[in-house]
């Protein structure tokens, strides 16, 4: 009898040793959760190494008439000079394609977007500057991170060193029927 009693009570501490191991690691894991859905601030990653690094690829235009899109698709737009871009969030959205840096009519701009954390920034350059060196870094806390010259960022952050350029959120299907001579980002096809 004294042996099924200290059997029974030897399982009866196992058993709550295992109810509270389990208890602590959901708890672990909602704090971690809770931590990781935090926006993040406005410091620079300290340059650490981030998964995702991605040479921001060459990108090309066409025509309204040629772009494939539903009237419903979100683009990004902007105006340099006298020329109405659309950059298609369709377009931006794949693996290595956040990050969209080109030089018009001799300004050097990027186009970053984040599908995730849908955040839109662009940058300017100087006129007559290379284009930005920028390129997409992976994700932080369900944030992109980009590499400005080297160093690592999280798109939002104010002290990324490129100065803003204006933009625009619009639906295609209103893009289009102002600016119907504008210029529209094309989708890349990974071979």
């Amino acid at each position: 009898m004294v042996k099924v009693k200290q059997v029974t009570a030897g399982a009866g501490i196992l058993l709550l040793a295992v109810v509270l191991a389990y208890g602590f690691l959901l708890v672990s894991d909602h704090l971690a959760l809770q931590v990781t859905d935090m926006q993040p601030d406005d410091e620079m990653l300290q340059d650490e190494f981030l998964d995702g690094e991605f040479e921001t690829p060459p990108r090309s235009f066409t025509t309204v008439a040629e772009a494939s899109l539903d009237d419903q698709d979100e683009v990004i737009t902007l105006n340099i000079g006298e020329q109405h871009y659309a950059f298609p969030k369709r377009w931006m959205s794949g693996m290595s394609e956040h990050v969209v840096s080109e030089i018009y009519e001799d300004l050097p701009i990027a186009v970053t977007y984040c599908d995730e954390s849908e955040c839109v920034r662009v940058f300017q350059g100087e006129v007559g500057e290379e284009k930005l060196d920028i390129m997409q870094a992976g994700l932080a806390a369900g944030h992109m991170a980009v590499l400005v010259n080297g160093r690592s960022f999280l798109q939002e952050a104010e002290d990324i060193p490129y100065s803003e350029y204006p933009f625009e959120l619009m639906l295609w299907g209103e893009w289009k029927t102002n600016h119907p001579d504008g210029l529209v980002l094309t989708e890349i096809f990974w071979e």
